[in-house]
């Protein structure tokens, strides 16, 4: 990607430490944080324009690493009860049989994705995402989907605790409002994650 064609926020970032030049990839996943009806979906209750938008990107990085046959997990996100934290703050649920639970029919996984339940914010504290990264061997993570401030950081924080290099896709992560978007970048970038675009990370796995 060109300088000119940089997003706004790979300047206003310039002197975080995530935003040095990230390490080479070793053994990645990619993790798709609920791109789901729910949010992407025109008809769905929580959607936004913004979420609709980081389909093509999303996807982008999901072709990528499933041509390279590297591990591909994405989440779902559902309310388990009514006593859910996140039901609860948001005075809203939403069901496990829903069909706005379904993943955004354009994100199309490769063979072997493993798709993985949860109903908190963070994928490490409700799936057993950490055994199975251990299992393939993966000593990091790059994370895109929705939204920027709540699942995709609390996910990334949850990765940065337990020693995962995080690469967090700013370009390929979206949430309700730009400021929210930003900050959460800042934060990460401030000590918890590598800030990269699509196109960094696409460099970055041809370079493997």
């Amino acid at each position: 990607m060109s300088e000119k064609l940089q997003p706004e926020w790979k300047y206003q970032l310039q002197g975080l430490r995530g935003l040095n030049p990230p390490p080479k990839l070793n053994k990645p996943a990619l993790l798709v944080i609920d791109m789901q009806r729910y949010f992407c979906d025109p008809d769905a209750p929580a959607y936004g324009r913004d979420f609709d938008a980081t389909v093509e990107p999303v996807q982008a990085l999901v072709g990528a690493f499933g041509k390279l046959g590297l591990p591909v997990f994405a989440t779902r996100y559902y309310s388990k009860d009514d006593n859910d934290p996140t039901a609860r703050w948001w005075n809203a649920t939403l069901e496990k049989d829903s069909p706005w639970v379904d993943v955004d029919p354009r994100i199309k996984l490769p063979p072997g994705s493993k798709v993985l339940d949860k109903h908190l914010y963070g994928t490490f504290s409700s799936t057993d995402l950490d055994e199975r990264l251990k299992a393939l061997g993966c000593d990091s993570v790059v994370i895109c989907g929705v939204m920027t401030d709540l699942c995709c950081e609390t996910t990334a924080r949850e990765a940065f605790q337990l020693s995962y290099t995080v690469y967090f896709v700013g370009d390929a992560t979206a949430t309700s409002d730009y400021m929210l978007h930003f900050s959460a970048l800042a934060t990460l970038a401030h000590g918890f994650a590598f800030i990269v675009t699509v196109d960094d990370i696409i460099k970055l796995l041809e370079e493997k």
